[in-house]
């Protein structure tokens, strides 16, 4: 059974792998030309890497982990629902976990602070253009 499961996973994995990088260049390119502001602000390279710590993981477990691990456990014999079920319970659990991972390790952890102060800011001089504010700087 196990072995079973682990052909059938990388089977489906590596069919999936494709559509992962097709959907993470879509939304990447989609991202940048919205967000022109906070790429310009943080320069394309950090950008990049920023949006890549938030979007990548979540992309992945959604597009290949969770597909290729339904894939394998049908085969490996549980019926569809609790393929569907463990597959959505490890896809959760992974998505989780990298993400926590990712906010607390270096040099990820840096890209995605950066990521986040930069829409921060923007959204501040935004709103205080809006209100007539004037900054304090």
């Amino acid at each position: 059974m196990p072995q079973t499961l682990s052909s059938a996973f990388v089977e489906r994995a590596s069919e999936q792998l494709p559509w992962f990088a097709v959907v993470l260049l879509v939304s990447v390119a989609i991202t940048s030309l919205v967000s022109s502001e906070r790429r310009r602000r943080l320069g394309l390279t950090r950008f990049l890497l920023g949006y890549l710590c938030i979007a990548a993981l979540p992309l992945f477990g959604v597009i290949v982990l969770r597909s290729a691990l339904r894939e394998g456990l049908e085969q490996a014999g549980h019926g569809w629902w609790a393929a569907l079920w463990l597959s959505l319970f490890w896809m959760v659990t992974f998505i989780i976990v990298a993400q926590w991972v990712v906010r607390r390790m270096p040099p990820t952890q840096g890209w995605l602070r950066d990521y986040r102060q930069a829409g921060r800011d923007i959204w501040r001089d935004r709103l205080a253009r809006w209100f007539g504010i004037r900054s304090r700087d």
